[in-house]
């Protein structure tokens, strides 16, 4: 028959494990007698005038914050239909593992794709860009992009509010 206390259902205990009250009394003994032997101390612990000193590093202020709302994002009409195209500065690289997305205010998720990626697959190669249905325009919502400015080697996210064919 097995205990249903045991660990594992295919287990079987013989006996049941407690600890009394007379084992919890004893180690709570211990505890206090080995606290009260300290001495007393008669200056604070931590003195509040001194400066506190953290193993957190601070980072260095280098001068104001800027703001980036990433690359622009033009609205192109071809024959095969109207799209949006990301539109980098040159050398700068736009994130294929997390692509842009347009998040829409009716809820939609529009994702960005490109033609090409870097051989290790990390970028994408020519025109970013999303296809739009005929219908589909005025867009308005959020547009997330992820991408390397020109010689960094850390990608930077970018969030801004956009409105096209409105």
């Amino acid at each position: 028959m097995t205990d249903p206390h045991a660990c594992h259902p295919n287990t079987t205990r013989t006996k049941p494990v407690s600890f009394g009250m007379r084992t919890i009394g004893a180690v709570s003994a211990f505890a206090l007698v080995a606290c009260s032997s300290a001495p007393e101390r008669s200056t604070p612990i931590a003195d509040s005038t001194a400066p506190a000193i953290s193993a957190i590093p601070t980072l260095p202020k280098v001068g104001p914050v800027e703001t980036d709302s990433g690359p622009p994002v033009r609205l192109d009409s071809a024959e095969q239909g109207t799209r949006l195209v990301m539109d980098p500065k040159p050398g700068d690289q736009i994130n294929a593992l997390q692509p842009p997305v347009l998040q829409t205010t009716d809820g939609r998720r529009l994702e960005f794709r490109g033609s090409a990626v870097t051989t290790d697959s990390a970028y994408f190669v020519g025109d970013v860009v999303l296809p739009l249905e005929g219908t589909a325009l005025p867009l308005e919502g959020t547009l997330t992009i992820s991408y390397c400015r020109a010689g960094e080697k850390l990608c930077r996210t970018a969030k801004r509010a956009v409105r096209i064919g409105v």
